[in-house]
């Protein structure tokens, strides 16, 4: 069936190859920065996510853990609900054991639960998100214990493609940022925000660049994976 979600995924450059790697030149053709990035490693690949309950219960799961970790612990919350994706119902209904052998710690397990019950009391429409604007979205899920900033900006990211959206609590990101502006010291997520500004409307973009160049650059097989500062 084509949902909003999938319609969605498919307009954005973010999750096309090829218009991403375009959309990447053009804006290195301003940026000596972006163009340093892209010269180095090339363009990154799309980051997909389905939109929806287990991506934001997998965003939840890699939250201040090892790339290494979050994956494992997926592989068994998988495994646990018969091999696929949770579904909230299904979460909502889990015992602490089951989510205890899946590898969740106990806030971990709290976040989980509060994420399902509200999409299955219909206080979260999660669907609905394809089609909100940035701000409805992160005024949608804000409320949603262990959902932070940089979860909803991941969300936004891989799972809606949005082309606009710049987690500058991102670790990985900041020491990006700190190499490629010759910085003296880590920038916050504050001083994050004026670093990226010359990249609008495309900072989600850069971001995925930036990531990409972190792995191969500053973190040799790290794969340039996003590393969340928060929740």
């Amino acid at each position: 069936m084509d949902t909003a979600s999938d319609r969605a995924s498919a307009a954005s450059p973010l999750h096309d190859a090829d218009r991403l790697a375009t959309l990447l030149a053009t804006v290195a053709e301003d940026c000596p920065r972006v163009a340093r990035a892209l010269a180095e490693v090339g363009p990154p690949a799309p980051r997909v996510r389905p939109a929806g309950f287990g991506s934001l219960l997998r965003i939840i799961i890699d939250q201040q853990v090892s790339t290494a970790a979050g994956a494992a612990i997926w592989d068994k919350t998988v495994a646990a609900f018969g091999g696929a994706a949770p579904t909230p119902e299904a979460v909502a209904a889990a015992s602490e054991d089951t989510l205890t052998a899946c590898g969740l710690s106990r806030p971990k397990r709290r976040y989980a639960r509060a994420l399902a019950e509200r999409i299955v009391e219909g206080r979260l429409d999660v669907d609905a998100l394809a089609d909100a604007p940035d701000d409805a979205v992160r005024a949608a899920l804000s409320p949603v214990p262990g959902i932070g900033p940089w979860s909803i900006d991941i969300y936004l990211l891989f799972c809606l493609g949005r082309t606009d959206v710049w987690p500058a609590g991102d670790l990985a990101l900041q020491a990006a940022c700190h190499a490629l502006h010759d910085l003296p010291a880590r920038p916050d997520a504050k001083a994050m925000t004026p670093l990226a500004e010359a990249w609008r409307p495309w900072r989600g973009a850069v971001a995925l660049l930036l990531w990409r160049w972190y792995g191969r650059m500053l973190k040799p097989g790290g794969g340039g994976v996003p590393m969340a500062g928060g929740g």
